[in-house]
């Protein structure tokens, strides 16, 4: 039986090979400090999370920071099963680490990315886990023409209520690689009166290997590629009008998914018109809203959607506040997608060295497509990190690299099968002081499948905390609350779509759709690790961690304990 497991862009200008004058800013250390140790859980080199060597300038165009990392790692449950079916293993494992800059005044270039190599002793099975990711712009044209270039490949699970645990490679079946790639070239067009015009493509490709993964259940292929190709006119007023700010944009999609033998084909195209305004009633408060049409066809196997439900008007409207110098407050109501949603964002920059954030929206769009929906942010994070370095800090990239991909920022990102409206939410925390950084992450995702739905829950806290000059201190927990449903009317009339054969022998829809529905359901995931790491010379460390996960469900064959050590040493190179 199948186990379906369901599934103002600012122009910054870039700046000559020179050290900057101007002074590092409390905002810019956080966007980029901390960014290791919140993505700590939910890169795929997971297993261990001892602190890595930062980023630095080499020379005035080059800069570059790695690592090598022998060790060997216990775990007690290697394919997470349940009590009585427990296997344990002795991983030998060397993960390389590093990063690299580029950056010239017509183009900057951000690589970061780790490669593990484990070999199971008890299984004698050979592995290789990856997680790289380089964003990249270009410069063409001053203040006219730009290109964007982004990829990344990583394991992510399969569904979820996939089984995970910080642990890569425990098990592995439930993961697949997911292997994608971004170009974006625009016209952008900044006037004297801070008015700007933009016309921009995109094309984006997800492919996805799941070949050794345990939902092929007789399929060579279990989920669908995705290609994706999009374009945006915008228009932003600035300061043009004195009491009021607009926003007129235009834009397309058309996104395609498939290669997947239990769902061939995926399709939707998108168009949308919308006009959004500022409107100041004082220097920290303003009205704001959005109008805007949307034209929705989709063409599915299952025919999840009404296409005039999800077109039509959309609106929303609500205010800005701006209390502080610090501070910002967007928060607005609307109708989109033949339902209700708030879109907000908020940030609160309680020092320069603390920093709350927040934010919810409402989507439409597949899970693969999910993966490179931030390409406005690419160029204005990049050039940022670029110039932070320049000043003379020694940072971590990973926070650049993820936004780029969008990865999640924190917690474990799936991928599943279909076009589904989403509504997210977060609410992040970031901390960097001298012997402290930290970071805690919540986040909300209820999506609609139309023949599933999926409701998850998370919440990650990581630290690290130097104890002497020598010694760190690490540790983090997370939180995974996952509800997964099918549609059981979607089921019986077309039970093939949830991987069930009506042709088989004494096959009874009603039968199959229950036991189906009883693979997916409620589950809760907790964990958590510490860990210390002591330089025995300048370069050079040994470390030390214990993990354990666990897993609840109302079902006992879904959940499982895992309990890992990992002994290991780290070079910088």
């Amino acid at each position: 039986m199948a186990k379906l497991k369901r599934a103002k862009l600012k122009r910054a200008k870039s700046k000559p090979a020179v050290r900057a004058r101007r002074r590092f800013t409390g905002r810019q250390k956080l966007i980029v400090a901390v960014g290791g140790v919140l993505c700590a859980v939910s890169g795929a080199i997971a297993q261990v999370v001892e602190p890595r060597a930062p980023l630095r300038f080499r020379t005035d165009y080059l800069g570059y920071a790695a690592s090598v990392s022998p060790r060997l790692i216990y775990t007690d449950n290697i394919d997470l099963l349940p009590d009585g079916q427990r296997e344990d293993d002795l991983i030998a494992s060397t993960v390389f680490s590093g990063a690299a800059i580029f950056s010239s005044p017509r183009f900057t270039g951000l690589l970061r990315g780790d490669l593990d190599l484990s070999y199971l002793t008890q299984a004698q099975d050979f592995r290789v886990n990856q997680d790289v990711g380089a964003v990249g712009t270009f410069t063409l044209a001053d203040n006219l023409f730009f290109l964007d270039v982004s990829g990344r490949t990583t394991r992510q699970l399969i569904g979820d209520n996939a089984r995970f645990s910080p642990n890569i490679n425990a098990s592995r079946g439930q993961r697949a690689d997911v292997n994608t790639f971004s170009v974006s070239p625009y016209f952008h067009r900044r006037f004297a009166d801070n008015s700007a015009a933009e016309l921009r493509y995109r094309f984006t490709k997800v492919l996805i290997n799941d070949d050794d993964s345990d939902f092929a259940n007789g399929f060579q292929e279990f989920l669908n590629d995705s290609r994706t190709q999009e374009v945006l006119a915008a228009y932003d007023s600035g300061a043009r009008f004195e009491r009021i700010r607009l926003n007129l944009s235009a834009y397309g999609n058309e996104t395609v998914e498939e290669g997947s033998d239990l769902a061939p084909r995926f399709e939707f195209q998108q168009g949308s018109l919308q006009a959004a305004a500022e409107v100041p009633l004082s220097d920290q408060f303003s009205l704001s809203g959005a109008i805007g049409y949307d034209d929705i066809e989709t063409e599915t196997v299952f025919n999840a959607f009404d296409d005039e439900a999800l077109s039509g008007v959309f609106w929303r409207a609500g205010f800005i506040a701006r209390p502080g110098r610090r501070s910002f407050l967007r928060l607005e109501y609307g109708q989109r997608y033949d339902d209700d949603f708030i879109d907000a964002e908020a940030s609160y920059q309680v020092s320069s060295r603390l920093q709350v954030s927040a934010g919810a929206s409402r989507t439409f769009q597949t899970r693969s497509q999910f993966v490179n929906s931030r390409f406005q942010a690419l160029t204005q994070d990049t050039l940022l990190f670029a110039e932070s370095l320049r000043e003379g800090a020694e940072l971590d990239p990973a926070a650049v690299v993820d936004a780029a991909t969008q990865f999640a920022p924190f917690g474990f990102e799936a991928q599943t099968v279909g076009i589904g409206v989403s509504n997210d939410a977060f609410v992040q925390v970031n901390g960097a002081y001298d012997r402290t950084a930290f970071a805690v992450g919540l986040n909300y995702q209820d999506a609609d499948f139309g023949f599933t739905t999926n409701e998850n829950y998370q919440a990650i806290a990581n630290v690290t905390r130097r104890l002497t000059r020598r010694l760190d201190a690490y540790g983090g927990a997370f939180y995974r609350r996952s509800d997964v449903g099918i549609n059981r009317a979607a089921c019986l009339a077309d039970p093939s779509i949830f991987g069930l054969d009506p042709a088989a022998p004494g096959f009874s829809a009603a039968l199959a759709c229950d036991d189906t529905n009883f693979l997916n359901g409620l589950t809760t995931t907790v964990g958590g690790q510490v860990g210390l790491a002591y330089r025995i010379y300048e370069n050079l460390s040994l470390f030390g961690e214990y993990t354990r996960t666990d897993r609840f469900a109302d079902e006992e064959l879904f959940e499982y304990t895992e309990n890992a050590v990992a002994l290991g040493l780290t070079l910088d190179l």
